[in-house]
């Protein structure tokens, strides 16, 4: 399972959301530190995490379950896939969202 195999359901699309609803301003962020770094200030960094906990919260389908499941439900059924793959050997089957 690749880490980054959530990040654009997740993390892409809410940054994309708060920016373009001006959610997020250019104002909620830090000047480039020397190494290149940019980062929220800290009252911006509350409002981000509120709507990331909204975002992972969303529910969704997936194939091994009959109900809508949370992102974090999503997350641990695909590690169960995950360790069944390296106990059975059987290919893994990675997560697609489908609208």
């Amino acid at each position: 399972m690749r880490s980054g195999k959530f990040r654009s359901p997740i993390v892409d699309t809410l940054v994309m959301k708060l920016v373009n609803q001006k959610i997020l301003k250019p104002t909620d962020f830090t000047w480039p530190t020397p190494e290149g770094g940019v980062y929220l200030n800290d009252p911006a960094r509350r409002v981000f995490l509120k709507h990331f906990e909204e975002r992972i919260s969303l529910k969704i389908s997936h194939p091994d379950v009959s109900d809508l499941v949370s992102y974090h439900r999503i997350i641990q059924l695909q590690i169960q896939r995950y360790k069944q793959t390296l106990k059975s050997g059987t290919p893994y089957a990675g997560f697609r969202r489908v609208d």
